[in-house]
C-alpha cells in the first residue's frame, strides 16, 4: 500500500477518535478543553495541540463538518491559549517550564496547518473561528520565543523556523525587527552539520527529523538565498548520511546518537516528512524511494507526531509518484569524523565504532547482534575495557576491513601503583596530593581488533582478529557477544531458548543464534576461565550474552557468519 493521503486517512481518523475521549469537558475545570496525557493524568499542552491539529487536518482532507468534533477542536484551541504563561510560552509538563523551544515546536506545527488552511479561513466561518484562535496563540508566543533561549542544538532551528513561519503569516509581528534580529542572531551560529552529514546530536532516530524539517521550513520562508542554499545543502547531506545508517528493515543504526535514541532500533519513519518536503524543493528519485521503503517497513503505525507531520507533508507536496531509485544497500564506508565504519550487503548490516565500548553491531534480517565488547580484569574499567582510540580502514586487499586500536591509557595513573610520600597526608587533601606521588608503572594493555568482511558466495559475515600487544601475561579477559532476546541458541550438542540477562559460555566449536530463518553464528569458542561477571565488565541485563574467555596474551581470529534457512 503506497503512502498517500487516502491511505493515511484511517490512521488519522483513528488517532482523533481515540484522543477525543481524553478531553476535559467540565466547563468549571481550570483546564477545560485540554487533552489529558494518560501517562501523567493531567491536562497537557502538547497533547492538546496535537489533537486540535489532527481534527483540523481531518476536516481539511474530508470536508466533513462533524460539528461535535469541531467543537472539541475549538475547545482545545481555547485551552491551548489558557496554557500560555504571561510570556506567551507553554510548558513541557514533564521537564521544561515557560519553555521557548517547546513553544517553538507548537508554533511550528500550528503555522504549518495555518498555511494550508488559509483559503478555508477566508471562506468558512468555522475555519475562520479556529484561525483567529490560532493567530492569537502565535502572536502571543512569538515575542517569548524571541527572548526565550534554548537547551539543545536542535532547539535553535525549531525556534528559528517557528519565527520565520509566523512572520510569513503575520508580517506585522516584525514591525520592531525583533523577529529578524533574533533569526539573524541564531543563523550567525551556522548550521551544525559536519562534512560527513551528521548534526551535533547525531540522532537519526529522533532529532535528525526535527533538524531537517526545521531547516526545510527555514529555506521555504526566509527570504535570503544564501541561507536557503545552506539549509537545503545541510538537509541533503544529512539525509544521504542517514540512508547509509539504515538496516535492511528500515530501522536505524543509533550507535552514534548522543540523545535518547542511542542503542534503540525502530523504523525511521520520522524522516518521511523531510524526504517528501525536500523532494518538493530539490526533486531526486532517491527521496520518494526512501519514503516508500520506510512507509512499507513501518507498517503504517506511527506515533501522533510523525503522523501529523506526514499528513502535512503530503498535503503540502502531493503524492511523490512511483519511483524505483536504488537505495544504498551495498557498500563499505568509513566516516572518520564520526568514528564509524558502515557495511551493508543486502540484508546484512554492520557498524564498527570508535571511542565507545560497543565495538560492533551486526544485523541480518531478524537476527540481531546488539554489541561486541571486550574486557580485561586489568586495573579497572578505564584500562581493562577495550575502547578504540583509533579507527582506521587499511587499503583494501580484497574484502573491506577496519581496525580498532586501544592504547589502554585512559587513566594516566594506571596501570600502576601509588608510592608513599614520606610526609603527612591529611584526609581532606588526599585527592589533591595524588599528583605528588610517584608511581610504580606496569605496561599498558595495548590491543588491536581487526574486522574483515567476508563475502564468498555461500559464506557471508566477518572475521574478528583480536591481538594483545602489551599488558601482562595471565590477565583474564573475555569477548562478549550480546544478542537481542528472542532467539534460539544452538551448539553441536545444545539447543535452548535463552532469556534476557542470561550468560552462556561458548567453550569450543561454533554456536548459532537463530531468529526464525535468520541466524548469526560465532566460532570458534574458547574457555580460559569461568567468571560469569568479570570485575568492571559492563553488564547486559536486556540481552543474551555469549562469552568467549581467555588469558593474555591473545592472538586469535573469531568468525561471525550470517545465514538464512536450515543448515545441518
Amino acid at each position: 500500500m503506497s503512502l498517500n493521503v487516502k491511505n493515511l486517512l484511517p490512521a488519522l481518523a483513528a488517532y482523533v477518535e481515540q484522543t477525543r475521549h481524553w478531553q476535559i469537558t467540565r466547563a468549571d475545570h481550570p483546564a477545560a478543553g485540554a487533552i489529558v496525557n494518560p501517562d501523567y493524568d493531567i491536562g497537557d499542552p502538547k497533547a492538546t495541540e496535537a489533537f486540535m491539529v489532527g481534527c483540523a487536518y481531518l476536516r481539511l482532507i474530508t470536508g466533513d463538518a462533524d460539528e461535535a468534533l469541531w467543537g472539541q477542536a475549538l475547545a482545545a484551541a481555547d485551552a491551548l491559549i489558557r496554557f500560555q504563561r504571561p510570556s506567551g510560552l507553554i510548558d513541557l509538563i514533564n521537564v521544561n517550564y515557560d519553555s521557548s523551544p517547546d513553544t517553538g515546536f507548537t508554533v511550528q506545527r500550528l503555522c504549518a496547518l495555518m498555511q494550508l488552511a488559509q483559503e478555508q479561513a477566508t471562506q468558512d466561518a468555522q475555519w475562520s473561528l479556529l484561525w483567529e484562535k490560532l493567530a492569537r496563540f502565535v502572536r502571543a508566543a512569538t515575542p517569548g520565543i524571541c527572548r526565550g533561549g534554548f537547551h539543545t542544538p536542535n532547539h535553535r532551528w525549531v525556534m528559528v523556523s517557528a519565527l520565520v513561519q509566523a512572520r510569513a503569516l503575520f508580517p506585522d509581528l516584525d514591525d520592531d525587527h525583533s523577529v529578524t534580529n533574533t533569526v539573524n542572531t541564531y543563523l550567525a551560529e551556522g548550521f551544525d552539520i559536519d562534512a560527513e552529514g551528521a548534526f551535533i546530536e547525531r540522532s537519526v532516530g529522533v532529532y535528525d527529523a526535527v533538524n531537517t524539517r526545521s531547516l526545510l521550513l527555514i529555506a521555504e520562508h526566509w527570504p535570503d538565498a544564501a541561507v536557503q542554499a545552506r539549509a537545503l545543502n545541510a538537509v541533503e547531506a544529512n539525509l544521504h548520511f542517514d540512508l547509509h545508517l539504515l538496516h535492511a528493515d528500515g530501522s536505524a543504526e543509533t550507535g552514534l546518537s548522543r540523545r535518547q535514541d542511542y542503542g534503540t532500533r525502530a523504523v525511521a519513519t520520522g524522516l518521511i516528512p523531510s524526504l517528501l518536503l525536500l523532494h518538493r524543493l530539490h526533486p531526486n528519485p532517491l527521496w520518494p524511494s526512501a519514503v516508500e521503503m520506510l512507509w512499507q517497513q513501518g507498517g503504517g503505525g506511527h506515533p501522533s507526531e510523525h503522523l501529523l507531520w506526514i499528513v502535512h507533508a503530503l498535503l503540502r507536496c502531493g503524492e511523490s509518484g512511483e519511483t524505483h531509485a536504488q537505495l544504498p544497500d551495498r557498500f563499505a564506508r568509513h566516516y572518520p569524523h564520526n568514528g564509524i565504519w558502515r557495511v551493508r550487503n543486502g540484508e546484512l548490516s554492520a557498524s564498527v565504532f570508535q571511542g565507545v565500548t560497543r565495538l560492533m553491531t551486526l544485523t541480518y534480517g531478524a537476527a540481531e547482534l546488539s554489541s561486541v565488547k571486550i574486557s580485561q580484569t586489568y586495573f579497572g574499567q578505564y584500562i581493562g575495557r577495550f575502547v578504540g582510540d583509533a579507527l582506521t580502514v587499511p587499503p583494501q586487499e580484497g574484502a573491506a576491513a577496519a581496525q580498532l586500536r586501544s592504547a589502554g591509557l585512559a587513566n594516566p595513573r594506571r596501570p600502576g601503583y601509588e608510592l608513599p610520600l614520606g610526609k603527612p597526608v591529611p584526609p581532606a587533601q588526599w585527592t589533591t596530593m595524588l599528583a605528588e606521588r610517584q608511581i610504580r608503572r606496569l605496561p599498558p594493555l595495548t590491543a588491536e581488533l581487526t574486522i574483515r568482511q567476508v563475502d564468498n558466495g555461500d559464506e557471508q559475515g566477518f572475521d574478528l582478529h583480536y591481538q594483545t600487544l602489551g599488558g601482562m601475561d595471565g590477565v583474564t579477559g573475555q569477548i562478549m557477544f550480546d544478542f537481542a532476546p528472542g532467539g534460539i541458541w544452538e551448539t553441536e550438542d545444545t539447543r535452548l531458548k535463552p532469556a534476557a540477562g542470561q550468560t552462556i559460555f561458548l567453550k569450543q566449536g561454533q554456536g548459532v543464534m537463530r531468529y526464525g530463518s535468520d541466524a548469526i553464528s560465532i566460532g570458534a569458542g574458547a574457555y580460559a576461565h569461568g567468571m560469569w561477571q568479570m570485575r568492571e565488565a559492563e553488564t547486559a541485563p536486556e540481552h543474551v550474552r555469549i562469552l568467549i574467555t581467555f588469558c593474555l596474551p591473545v592472538d586469535q581470529i573469531f568468525k561471525l557468519r550470517v545465514q538464512r534457512g536450515w543448515r545441518g
